[in-house]
């Protein structure tokens, strides 16, 4: 299992082009990125977050994401990788989609699925 989680991580960043007669498209063309950063005003605790979402039709997509406590008391690194997750996600119609989602370790070891469906309206 480790090894294919490795290898879709590595899938999911690497780049690799194309080429027809006139154009190149890179992997990374649709990929959408965001990161987020908190910090709690009481506690002082500050974490932050990566998300890579690759669409691959209109309906399929998949997501990763990281999620760091930064500069904590309880941890020795500046940036603690403290969980990732990798997301699988169909859209059936406008409003429901079904996904699963896998809890990956900071040592890429998967701790547990989970199945579910969003409702939008």
């Amino acid at each position: 299992m480790n090894k294919i989680v490795l290898i879709i991580v590595a899938m999911f960043f690497a780049t690799f082009s194309f080429a027809d007669e006139q154009t190149k498209q890179s992997f990374t063309d649709d990929m959408m990125f965001s990161v987020t950063v908190e910090r709690g005003m009481e506690s002082e605790l500050q974490y932050g977050y990566f998300y890579a979402t690759k669409p691959w039709t209109d309906k399929f997509s998949t997501t990763y994401s990281a999620s760091f406590a930064i500069d904590s008391p309880t941890s020795e690194p500046m940036l603690d990788m403290y969980s990732q997750t990798l997301n699988l996600s169909y859209q059936l119609t406008d409003s429901l989609s079904v996904y699963m989602l896998n809890d990956i370790n900071p040592h890429f070891e998967r701790t547990e699925t989970w199945v579910g469906s969003t409702y939008v309206w």
